[in-house]
């Protein structure tokens, strides 16, 4: 009699290392799938808690994908992962196109052929670098492999979807950084124009005049005012500077708009201080008639609130489906 009950066990060939952890990688995504569909997931615990509960598979853990700080939970981060391992990243991708990324993932793991690996693919080819670091009997990476991305011949694991710089996109201070930068520029074109003869200059520099230059005299262009302006609110001015040196003060006046930092503005500086507290006035919510009471600062009896995080409003939002006002998270 045979003790196994004539049970046998799968060729080798089919189970090899890189084989396993494919099987493992695409149960992972699929836990991942399923708690993206229900939005039930549980943030990781602390590093004491993880040791407490080292031992017990926890159900409520997606590790293909996360929640993106300081976004209300409206992007997140989707990790392709091998061996336990984020082998690559997008961040920042928009709830709407998750899903489609998500099952980028499970169709790009699928396709790998783990008898013939593709090693030109950089992707398959980290994974299978982490498979040979725990499997030192696989194989060795052939030297004529290249590993480098074709599109349209090699398949994107993230289903082309692609992450947005959202610290950016919603930095309030960056918004208006880019407008006033943007308006200085347009000062320097026209005060090259101001050594070409009237009837010679360009019609838009004659039409409309720069925010950060004015002339002192009415009768004169020899002299000049330069206006220190955070896009529509002027903040200093220098005046009667003559024209051959009104370049530099641009310039000057330029560099010190350039080297505020979007991320840690020195709020110690007085300017900064004040371009900061122009750009969050400016951007404060609830200020039309139209606006929702709910959309409204805390300190209005609203439940908006500015971060000096990410230097922003952070707002609430109606559900699509039930109306109902879902405030924002706390401490953004």
């Amino acid at each position: 009699m045979d003790p196994f009950g004539g049970i046998r066990g799968k060729d080798k060939r089919e189970l090899s290392g890189f084989a396993i952890d494919k099987e493992e990688a695409i149960a992972e995504l699929n836990q991942s799938i399923k708690l993206f569909e229900k939005r039930d997931v549980k943030k990781k615990s602390g590093f004491l808690d993880s040791l407490k509960n080292k031992n017990k598979k926890d159900s409520n853990i997606a590790n293909n994908w996360d929640y993106m700080k300081d976004t209300n939970e409206e992007y997140i981060n989707i990790h392709l992962r091998w061996c336990k391992k984020n082998i690559k990243t997008v961040n920042g991708v928009p709830l709407r196109h998750a899903k489609v990324a998500l099952m980028g993932l499970k169709a790009f793991l699928n396709s790998i052929n783990t008898e013939k690996p593709d090693f030109n693919h950089p992707y398959i080819r980290d994974c299978y670098t982490f498979s040979k670091k725990i499997y030192t009997e696989l194989p060795e990476i052939p030297d004529t492999a290249v590993p480098y991305f074709k599109p349209g011949i090699h398949q994107d694991p993230f289903a082309g979807v692609r992450g947005e710089d959202i610290y950016k996109k919603f930095n309030d201070l960056r918004k208006d950084k880019l407008r006033t930068l943007d308006e200085l520029d347009y000062a320097f074109e026209y005060l090259d124009q101001l050594s070409i003869p009237k009837l010679k200059r360009e019609k838009k520099y004659l039409k409309r005049k720069p925010k950060n230059l004015s002339f002192t005299f009415q009768t004169s262009e020899k002299y000049l005012n330069i206006h220190f302006f955070w896009v529509n609110t002027e903040i200093s001015k220098i005046e009667n500077i003559e024209v051959g040196r009104a370049r530099l003060a641009l310039a000057s006046l330029k560099n010190f708009i350039s080297s505020i930092d979007l991320e840690a503005p020195n709020l110690e500086n007085e300017h900064v201080r004040k371009v900061y507290e122009i750009t969050k006035n400016r951007h404060k919510p609830g200020k039309s008639n139209s606006s929702k009471s709910e959309f409204k600062p805390e300190s209005e009896g609203g439940y908006s609130y500015w971060s000096y995080k990410t230097h922003r409003w952070v707002k609430g939002k109606f559900d699509r489906k039930t109306k109902q006002f879902i405030p924002p998270a706390k401490d953004l």
